[in-house]
């Protein structure tokens, strides 16, 4: 297979993944769940690895822009999105799940867990 014809395999298997695991136009409260997985497809091979020891830059810039758009109800929203959204995924690393804000250098004012109280968040 091409370099380049690999390079776009790589690139889109895992957005196909993640599109395909979380159902249709889920929106929670104002948020768009669909919107929410776009800003980690950069991050799919940090939170499936068993062997990466840092998320890439471009996982950070993009967890970054997220967070500086998710201010009050719409934290909030975001964060019962990536709560869905992860317990369906098979094969997610929870380790590096739950450690993505701090090795990206993002303060989130809650733990990040599959039980977090979004409504602290």
């Amino acid at each position: 297979m091409p370099a380049l014809a690999k390079a776009a395999w790589v690139a889109v298997v895992p957005t196909v993944f993640l599109m395909a695991l979380t159902p249709g136009a889920a929106a929670t409260g104002n948020v768009d769940c669909r919107k929410v997985r776009q800003y980690f497809v950069p991050c799919a091979g940090y939170l499936f690895s068993r062997s990466a020891a840092n998320p890439s830059v471009a996982c950070c810039t993009s967890l970054r822009r997220l967070n500086a758009q998710s201010k009050g109800p719409i934290r909030q929203g975001v964060c019962e999105c990536l709560k869905s959204n992860a317990a369906s995924l098979s094969g997610l690393n929870q380790n590096h799940a739950t450690s993505l804000s701090s090795k990206c250098g993002i303060s989130l004012k809650t733990a990040v867990s599959f039980n977090t109280d979004c409504r602290k968040a």
